[in-house]
C-alpha cells in the first residue's frame, strides 16, 4: 500500500526554526537520494502519524508532493527519524527518494508466530530475543511489513537463526545467515537472567544516589567558602 503526503520547502534552518515548525504542528525534515537535490522541507505532523500508525509503519512507501514554485512529486521512504524520548512526537525526519526499478536496503521488524504450539514454551520456557529486525534488499514496492519468526517447533534450548527465516519472493536477505534471532530459555536460566538484571539495576541506582550526594556535598562546601 502506498501513501500520499504533502510537503512544503523551507529556506530557514536551525534549532529555533525547527521548534517553531513543531509548535505549529508540522515536522521539519529533508529529502535526498536517487538524483534528488537535498532539500529541507516540512510535513504535517498529523498526516505523518497516520502513516506511521499503518501496518507498514516506518517502511511505508510514500508519494511525497512538494508544493512551491518548483512543485514536484517524489516516491520516497523514511530513511531516518528522530522522536521525542517520552512524547509520541517526531522531531525530524529524513526522506530518501527511491525508484521503482532500483533495489533498496531496509531493516524489517520480526514478528513471532507459533508461540502457542512451541513445545519449549509450553514447558515453561521463555523467548530471548537477540534480533528484533533483519536487513533485506528488494524493490521499494516489495518491502514487507515484517518477517515471520516461526517458533512452533522449538524446544527448550533451541535457537532460531536468520537462515531459518522465510523471506517473501523478491526479498533478499542481507543480515548474516548464522546470526541468532531468538532462543528458547529454560525457566531456571530465565530466573538467573532476571536476577542479574535486577542486581544491575540496584547497582545503577546506588551509583546515581552516590553521585547526587557528592554533588550536594560539593555545593555545600562551595557555599561555606
Amino acid at each position: 500500500m502506498e501513501f500520499k503526503l504533502e510537503a512544503k520547502t523551507r529556506t530557514e534552518t536551525g534549532k529555533s526554526v525547527a521548534r517553531k515548525i513543531r509548535k505549529g504542528g508540522d515536522v521539519p525534515g529533508i529529502i535526498y537520494g536517487s538524483g534528488t537535490e537535498s532539500t529541507p522541507l516540512t510535513v504535517s505532523g498529523v498526516e505523518l502519524q497516520e502513516i506511521l500508525r499503518g501496518e507498514a509503519g516506518v517502511n511505508a512507501l510514500i508519494n511525497l508532493d512538494i508544493a512551491g514554485e518548483d512543485k514536484a512529486s517524489h516516491l520516497v521512504m523514511i530513511k531516518e527519524m528522530q522522536k521525542h524520548p517520552i512524547k509520541e512526537m517526531v522531531l525530524h525526519i529524513d526522506f530518501i527518494a527511491v525508484a521503482r526499478d532500483e533495489m533498496v536496503t531496509m531493516n524489517i521488524p520480526l514478528a513471532v508466530r507459533g508461540e502457542e504450539e512451541s513445545p519449549g514454551l509450553k514447558a515453561g520456557g521463555t523467548l530471548q530475543h537477540s534480533l528484533w529486525d533483519v536487513e533485506v534488499s528488494c524493490l521499494p514496492q516489495n518491502v514487507p511489513n515484517h518477517i515471520y519468526a516461526d517458533v512452533s517447533q522449538k524446544e527448550i534450548g533451541d535457537q532460531l537463526r536468520v537462515s531459518d527465516l522465510e523471506f517473501p519472493e523478491g526479498v533478499e536477505r542481507v543480515t548474516e545467515p548464522e546470526d541468532i534471532v531468538l532462543s528458547v530459555l529454560a525457566p531456571r536460566l530465565v530466573s538467573e537472567a532476571e536476577e542479574e538484571e535486577a542486581i544491575g539495576g540496584v547497582a545503577a541506582e546506588e551509583v546515581e544516589a552516590a553521585e547526587e550526594r557528592a554533588e550536594e556535598s560539593k555545593a555545600e562546601s562551595e557555599g561555606k567558602e
